[in-house]
């Protein structure tokens, strides 16, 4: 090898640029067509939103949507996009539109109301669509038919905030989070459970309703319901810890299934948008495929539903931050997953042989892994003598060195709750590569520590 060149830190050539940094795609979101084998994906590319899909065969991805721009505008936006039987519904311009998968274009199901929609969430048998509306500055679920012959009607209202409406498997009970102000949805939400009416000649309405999990000072996330429709899971944050539940519905009985002892690992995430998911069931409920954050490492694991039993996916350990993690009906897993040394990717992963598919990547990856810092999780006492969490990246030390200690930049997330993790980071390539050290900082009050933190 030869002796690394001597340069002083901050003066390191190197390969990323601000042009390169703004070329990358973003990926937001994913979903499977409902065939089991039709990807879909959300990229943002500079100011739109485009949906892309790919099946299983090898096809080149193509692009769904070319003339409307996917957004939802509820709140901070997020839960843009959904797919089920050869469709995918998603929102532009403040509605909602189908599209099939195959051949044609997109066609609106909901009308022009000066508000905004989010969330789509398609029953089972394909006949209506919940979805989450602000209008005039009231919130509430609404309920069109899936081919938007009809006008849409209001679902259920009464609180300020909604979000995260799911369907049971049956289509005649109806699950999701709700929040009053002043609270956010990670000081407090209620899980509510309803019963509907489908069998009459208009819309479905809810004839029963009540709160399952949560209060004021209780945080819930992500309702979904077990493919058997026998448990409703969510997370919350009950233990002082986003920890995943499991409520009977026949026996009326909780179980706390992840972490029942201690553990600093949450399941959960500050619920600042529509659509977020950290985890997925497998369609035979035997398993819970669920984003385990740990000091700023967020990876993939499987949880036994039954004995809830939890181990990492070794296939996809490379990946240290994932999200949208979303079940097929055969089984397979797709996900947002990135690491310090890897661009943001859509991955499929087959439990069956262990294999790992990329179906996207959002950058050329023409840097070299080895050149990409790779963080140091650290804690440090504040004045009081409380810790204080965050990760270090040093500068690249394959090319150049300098003498003395480098130059730090500090770097502090957006508050009040977010959260610096290990993913890929260009903003900190950038500087690492330059001969700069990078400590991101989650300070007191992030996400990922716990309720007390």
């Amino acid at each position: 090898m030869s002796p690394l060149r001597r340069l002083p830190y901050g003066l390191w050539p190197s390969p990323i640029s601000p042009g390169t940094l703004c070329e990358a795609r973003r990926l937001q979101d994913v979903c499977w067509g409902g065939d089991g084998d039709t990807l879909v994906w959300l990229e943002g590319r500079s100011g739109r939103g485009v949906l892309v899909c790919a099946g299983s065969d090898g096809d080149a991805p193509r692009d769904l949507t070319s003339e409307l721009s996917v957004r939802a505008r509820v709140g901070y936006g997020g839960g843009d996009m959904t797919a089920a039987g050869g469709r995918v519904y998603f929102v532009s311009e403040g509605r909602l539109f189908r599209q099939p998968l195959g051949y044609g274009v997109a066609r609106p199901i909901t009308p022009v109301n000066g508000g905004a929609v989010a969330a789509p969430a398609v029953a089972p048998d394909g006949r209506w669509v919940v979805y989450v509306y602000s209008v005039d500055g009231e919130d509430g679920l609404g309920v069109v038919d899936a081919e938007g012959r009809n006008w849409p009607q209001r679902l259920a209202g009464g609180t300020d905030f909604f979000m995260q409406p799911v369907w049971h498997p049956d289509g005649r009970h109806l699950a999701w989070v709700s929040w009053n102000h002043p609270n956010m949805p990670w000081d407090g939400a209620e899980l509510h459970l309803a019963t509907l009416e489908t069998d009459g000649p208009g819309l479905p309405r809810v004839v029963e309703e009540r709160v399952v999990a949560g209060d004021a000072r209780t945080t819930v996330f992500q309702p979904e319901f077990s493919p058997d429709g026998r448990f409703l899971s969510y997370v919350s944050d009950a233990s002082g810890w986003d920890r995943l539940y499991l409520l009977d519905l026949a026996r009326g009985g909780v179980r706390q299934l992840t972490e029942r002892e201690s553990g600093e690992a949450e399941y959960g995430r500050a619920a600042w948008a529509q659509g977020m998911r950290t985890y997925a069931w497998s369609p035979d409920g035997a398993t819970i495929y669920v984003a385990r954050s740990e000091r700023g490492y967020i990876r993939l694991w499987a949880v036994d539903a039954g004995r809830g039993v939890a181990a990492p996916v070794e296939a996809l350990a490379a990946y240290s931050d994932v999200s949208q993690v979303t079940v097929s009906r055969r089984g397979r897993v797709a996900l947002i997953g990135s690491a310090p040394g890897i661009p943001t990717r859509v991955l499929v992963y087959d439990p069956i042989d262990g294999a790992v598919r990329v179906a996207a990547r959002s950058e050329t990856e023409t840097i070299p892994p080895a050149m990409l810092p790779s963080p140091e999780a650290i804690t440090w006492e504040s004045e009081e003598g409380e810790p204080v969490h965050g990760l270090y990246y040093a500068p690249d030390a394959t090319r150049y060195t300098a003498d003395g200690a480098p130059p730090l930049i500090v770097l502090v997330h957006g508050g009040p709750t977010s959260q610096s993790v290990a993913g890929y980071s260009g903003r900190n390539a950038f500087f690492t590569t330059r001969g700069y050290g990078v400590l991101e900082v989650n300070y007191r009050g992030s996400s990922g520590y716990g309720r007390r933190y």
